[in-house]
């Protein structure tokens, strides 16, 4: 188990400088969904990563609904048992205080605008990342998230979600 963290934790950390060069060589994509499927089809030569990417965002786009209607259900089924997470204040959360969080809509509530939205596959780990703009606690937050997913028991589940509070541009 903790050897997994760790490979899936290395993986990312290997894949943001990657990340932060492609960025530098293209210009911004449109916001959106289509923006992923675009991405899916640069990758449609290389076998099932579409096909994962398209898997990934739906789940993303659960974890969205989920938030929005502060769902403990569906959060308990797409976090791992071993969730480890970092909310937009830097602190650091269990599974189960991620869904406390869920429940009591600490976070952008209602329609949340979400754009940059990018995976990325890595055999059974992927990377979800984008930026996320909607009415928080204390007005509107500007959230730029990573989530990593691994794929156990032929499911994928997130183990590990990074928050950062970024300003309006």
């Amino acid at each position: 188990m903790k050897r997994t963290i760790g490979l899936t934790f290395l993986a990312l950390a290997l894949a943001l400088p990657a990340l932060a060069q492609e960025q530098e060589k293209k210009p911004a994509p449109s916001t959106g969904r289509s923006e992923t499927k675009a991405h899916a089809m640069d990758h449609s030569k290389m076998g099932q990563h579409g096909k994962t990417e398209d898997e990934i965002m739906k789940l993303e786009d659960q974890w969205v609904q989920s938030r929005a209607t502060k769902d403990p259900t569906s959060t308990k089924e797409l976090l791992a048992d071993d969730f480890l997470g970092a909310n937009p204040d830097g602190q650091a959360q269990t599974k189960q205080q991620f869904i406390e969080s869920v429940t009591a809509g600490t976070f952008a509530t209602g329609h949340p605008t979400y754009s940059e939205r990018k995976v990325r596959v890595y055999g059974d780990t992927a990377i979800s990342t984008g930026l996320v703009s909607g009415a928080g606690p204390n007005g509107t937050d500007n959230i730029r998230y990573m989530r990593v997913f691994v794929k156990r028991n032929n499911k994928w589940q997130v183990v590990a979600t990074q928050a950062t509070r970024v300003k309006s541009t």
